[in-house]
């Protein structure tokens, strides 16, 4: 697996500097969505002297899985980056035997040195825009918890269920029923 790595060390050494870079990336990671469309957007680097900002729009389509019926299905996703990162040491552009770096403290790092993994950071920012139950739409029917038979393609002849499965044994022992 090759990263997409962004060498920021321009921007970085000179304080004011303003860089655009057009990103179009496939995520490879194991982590990653599965993707039907790369990530494409514009990723923008600013210096402030002592501070880098990121930011940027992208949009994907990722595919999902539903949490009612088990189908497959598409999902359209925009988002916007917004970071900052401190910078340590003092840039090249103000004098020239100084040198800047990124200090990213983050649990997982999307720096080595001045090098961004723009990957990871679009792979992290893409993981929070994803729904935390998908559903693929909002009257999916789901599965009958009888037969297993996906009601968004046929209705079953199984009994409709009262109550919450997961309380079925507790009802039975309360009203003193039998299995």
């Amino acid at each position: 697996m090759r990263a997409y790595r962004l060498d920021l060390n321009d921007v970085v050494q000179h304080p004011g500097r303003r860089v655009e870079y057009p990103i179009e990336v496939w995520l490879e990671r194991e982590e990653a969505p599965p993707q039907s469309e790369p990530i494409r957007g514009t990723l923008v680097a600013e210096s402030g002297g002592r501070i880098l900002r990121l930011s940027g729009t992208f949009h994907t389509v990722v595919w999902l899985e539903c949490g009612r019926c088990l189908e497959y299905y598409q999902l359209p996703v925009d988002f916007e980056i917004h970071e900052e990162f401190p910078l340590v040491g003092t840039p090249a552009g103000l004098n020239p035997q100084g040198f800047a770096t990124v200090e990213d403290r983050d649990s997982f790092p999307v720096f080595e040195g001045n090098w961004l993994n723009a990957d990871e950071l679009l792979r992290q920012y893409l993981i929070l825009q994803l729904p935390i139950a998908p559903v693929c739409r909002p009257d999916c029917k789901g599965l009958c918890p009888v037969c297993g038979q996906n009601r968004n393609e046929r209705e079953c002849s199984c009994p409709e269920r009262k109550g919450h499965p997961a309380f079925e044994a507790l009802a039975r022992a309360w009203y003193g029923e039998e299995d």
